[in-house]
Order: C-alpha cells, then sequence, then structure tokens
C-alpha cells in the first residue's frame, strides 16, 4: 500500500510531519536513488529510500508487545518530575512508537512488565472481567499463618474500597517469604493485602503474567519484543 513520502518517513520515527519535510527541503531524502522533494510523492515499503545516503528499513507495521525486567527504583508512569521511568529503559524507537505498560508495578516492586502499542489488548488484559493471573513473590514482616491464607482465598475487603478484593492465593513458604497470586490489579493491592492480615511487605517481585513466566535470561532492566508464541501465552 502506497503514502505519501513524509508520511512514511514518519512512521519511520524520524519525527513528525512537520519535521520530516525539512529533511525533503533539505536535500537529504533519495527514492530509488533519485533525490525527491515533494513530500506528498507516493512510496511503499519495497521504495528503496535513503536519509543522507543511508537506506531506510521501512516502518513497522502492526502493534509492538515488550517485555521488560523492570527493576526496583524505576517508576511506571510518563509524568519526567517522577524518574527514573520504567520506560527510559525501553529503546527509543520502542518509546516513539507510542507503547504504554499493561498496568503497573509500584516503585519499589520488581518484575515482568509489559509494553504495547495495541490499546485493546491492554484493555483486554487489565480488564478485571478477565481474571488474568498474576504471581508475587514477597518478603514480608510479622507474622502469617492458616488464617491470612483463608482471609485472601475469601476475598479481603481493604479500606476505602468499595468492593473486597477478589479470591486471592496466598502461599506461605520459608519464614518471611510468601507467593501471592492475584487476578485483579488494585493500588498497592498486595501490600495492603498483606497489611490487613497484619504483616509487612519488604520486598516484592512479579514473575509470572497469565501464562507467561519471566524469562530466566532477561536480566533486570532488560527488554525485548515477545514472540507470537509468548503473546499467546499470556493469554
Amino acid at each position: 500500500m502506497s503514502q505519501r513520502l513524509d508520511a512514511w518517513l514518519s512512521d519511520v520515527g524520524l519525527g513528525s510531519r512537520s519535521q520530516v519535510r525539512k529533511l525533503i527541503r533539505g536535500k537529504r531524502i533519495t527514492v530509488n536513488g533519485t533525490e525527491e522533494r515533494n513530500a506528498a510523492a507516493q512510496v511503499d515499503d519495497h521504495c528503496q529510500i535513503t536519509l543522507d545516503g543511508k537506506t531506510l528499513a521501512p516502518p513497522r507495521r502492526g502493534h509492538l508487545h515488550i517485555i521488560l525486567h523492570k527493576p526496583s527504583g524505576y517508576a511506571c508512569s510518563d509524568n519526567p518530575s517522577e524518574a527514573p521511568l520504567a520506560s527510559d529503559l525501553l529503546e527509543s524507537t520502542w518509546r516513539d512508537y507510542g507503547v504504554n505498560s499493561v498496568g503497573r508495578l509500584d516503585r519499589d516492586t520488581s518484575g515482568l512488565l509489559l509494553f504495547t502499542s495495541d490499546g485493546q489488548w491492554l484493555h483486554r488484559l487489565i480488564h478485571p472481567k478477565r481474571k488474568v493471573p498474576k504471581r508475587y513473590r514477597l518478603r514480608y514482616q510479622g507474622h502469617l499463618d492458616a488464617t491470612a491464607i483463608e482471609a485472601c482465598a475469601n476475598g479481603i475487603q481493604l479500606a476505602d474500597d468499595p468492593k473486597p478484593c477478589r479470591p486471592a492465593e496466598l502461599i506461605l513458604e520459608e519464614p518471611g517469604q510468601a507467593t501471592m497470586i492475584l487476578h485483579e490489579g488494585r493500588y498497592h493491592q498486595v501490600k495492603r493485602m498483606i497489611a490487613a492480615c497484619g504483616a509487612t511487605v519488604s520486598a516484592l517481585h512479579r514473575d509470572r503474567f497469565g501464562g507467561l513466566d519471566l524469562p530466566p535470561d532477561l536480566s533486570p532492566g532488560n527488554s525485548r519484543e515477545l514472540t507470537s508464541e509468548e503473546i499467546t501465552a499470556i493469554g
């Protein structure tokens, strides 16, 4: 499918329409070996288009889905005043593509964080009716026992929330360590649920979203595109 040259260059990530038109007027763009100064010239992905003699790869077609191993200390926000931001860890070309995080992790929470340019996919994953499971590993201070397990399974009523939490699975492991599996996402939910059970979360890490585990070879701060199999596994 053909499109205007300025639109094609903008889709590549070279800037806004007005910005790429300056490149065209500056005689820096060639199409199939010929200098092109008409921003409305029709091109497609089969054309050889260069900037300053360097061949440009065609723009991405379709949506972008990314997995990030978020380290503690980064905020899930688009407000620069809250920097450092989790999105700062992504490649600049991905950020320019307009990706948004699928839900959030608190600044002091680490682990699996998804980004996507597909708004419908994002909404589907975070909608409470979908009940997509998310698994958290946590360290805590205080005492948790079978009473806490039962309370989570029955749905804890958090202060200032109009409805109780959906049933969640709390698995007590070594002293001071536990796993929690949620099917929704509320503000500081794991921390608030553990606090309601009489303990305090000291460290929190998410290692599973839907049917996707955090890849063991993806180091903190690193990210990559999801494979089609991983996208399917998420749910």
